[in-house]
């Protein structure tokens, strides 16, 4: 069978099996898998039991794409159940929503799967700097409520030729003179709840001005990110660079003379360093300012070259292994991970109960070894041992190899877990 169409395979099986399983792959801060049936720690024994003649665990859901099904009382087959108008099917229940994406602006997904009005929220950390005679404008945002906003200010004042929109949160104009204080802007939405946030507004009244506001963007680790800072005044174009013994930027970053930040960062933490820009003026004018920046961790996760994205689980193929008879045909693979904090640890761990039940027989094989990296070492020589799943019940062919479950620990405290369902697919040779 084509590693195409093992992946296929494998996806309408375990779409539907796993999606029933609930939660039984969310893993605890030790790094134990919950749900996970711990009868059998090397995964190998054979389980008999009275599922064993079922096509599924009755009464029991699973979802495949957006539809739910419901196996039958008697365990015969899985039964499709539409959801109602409005929701889909997602980890065997019907819900509104999976991510804050399915909901309409100003809700958001909530635990249970439903769209929620969010809490109103001034969502602008700070406003950019500006220069006396240059166009200004920036425009100010809001989360939840119920849209649409009032815009108001509050406290404080804007500097002359500024105005503040208040029906689209827009801070705009060409200011005539210049400005260097706090003012409280307040977002008000259609159920009278608010929201205000105190700015510091800078406007200067000659020379060169960095407009771009501190503190920047967020960036995570592994990811790429580009910010390009801005100026005003003087003559361009301007050039960029980093002020002198003024702190340093997340490591994968290089600002360039253009004043383009960009690269992938690498590493987590908060950061602050000091800009500086030059014009290209007879007489070079000059302009520096702090910015701050974080840096957070991305989500640990399991990953593969070839992988099938299950509800609540992920089911990566691994490279093909090949099982010969008294010959040991040696056998690499690297198990990986991205996000967390790195180095990484893995183990094995039993398959879950209901996955059990469709393959009798899960885990390593003996020959092989799965060290604390990721690795694997070894070589397997009893093709007695290959786990073959019987797919006729789906009109499928057989797919045949090793089945296990691994989990992946990271090395933040407390560190994150992530488990995993695996297959090596097999070239039997030979026999018992």
């Amino acid at each position: 069978m084509s590693r195409f169409r093992l992946l296929h395979v494998l996806s309408l099986l375990l779409t539907l099996l796993l999606a029933a399983c609930g939660d039984g792959l969310a893993s605890d801060s030790s790094g134990s898998a919950a749900g996970i049936d711990t009868s059998n720690g090397d995964g190998l024994g054979l389980a008999n039991d009275a599922s064993a003649t079922q096509a599924c665990v009755p009464n029991v859901t699973g979802c495949s794409g957006k539809d739910r099904y419901i196996c039958a009382a008697d365990g015969s087959a899985f039964v499709k159940k539409p959801c109602d108008t409005g929701t889909f099917c997602d980890s065997g229940n019907c819900v509104q929503c999976v991510t804050d994406k399915d909901c309409a602006v100003g809700s958001v997904c909530n635990v249970e799967g439903l769209c929620k009005t969010d809490r109103l929220t001034l969502t602008t950390d700070a406003l950019a700097s500006g220069l006396v005679g240059a166009p200004y404008k920036v425009d100010l945002l809001a989360t939840g409520g119920k849209p649409p906003y009032i815009w108001t200010v509050i406290k404080g004042s804007l500097a002359p030729g500024l105005t503040l929109d208040g029906s689209t949160g827009a801070l705009a104009g060409t200011p005539t003179g210049g400005i260097d204080a706090k003012v409280t802007i307040e977002v008000k939405d259609q159920a009278a709840t608010t929201d205000s946030k105190e700015f510091a507004l800078k406007i200067v009244d000659a020379g060169l001005v960095i407009t771009t506001a501190s503190p920047l963007k967020n960036g995570t680790d592994g990811q790429p990110y580009t910010v390009t800072f801005a100026a005003q005044g003087g003559t361009p174009p301007y050039f960029w660079g980093l002020a002198p013994n003024s702190g340093s930027v997340p490591t994968g970053l290089t600002l360039g003379s253009d004043g383009t930040l960009a690269g992938t960062i690498n590493g987590d933490g908060s950061f602050g360093f000091d800009i500086r820009v030059f014009d290209n003026g007879a007489n070079t004018l000059k302009a520096t300012k702090h910015f701050d920046m974080s840096v957070a961790l991305a989500p640990l996760d399991i990953v593969g070259t070839q992988q099938v994205d299950l509800f609540i689980a992920k089911l990566i193929v691994l490279p093909l292994i090949v099982v010969a008879k008294a010959l040991p045909v040696p056998y690499s693979a690297q198990l990986e991970a991205v996000g967390g904090k790195k180095p990484y640890h893995w183990k094995e761990v039993p398959m879950p109960a209901l996955v059990k039940s469709f393959i009798k027989n899960s885990g390593i094989p003996a020959g092989l070894t799965l060290q604390d990296n990721g690795t694997f070492s070894g070589a397997v020589t009893d093709p007695t041992l290959v786990v073959t799943v019987d797919l006729s019940i789906l009109k499928l062919p057989s797919v045949s190899g090793f089945f296990f479950s691994a989990t992946v620990t990271d090395s933040q405290t407390p560190p994150q877990t992530k488990t995993g369902l695996f297959v090596m697919p097999t070239v039997p040779i030979g026999g018992p």
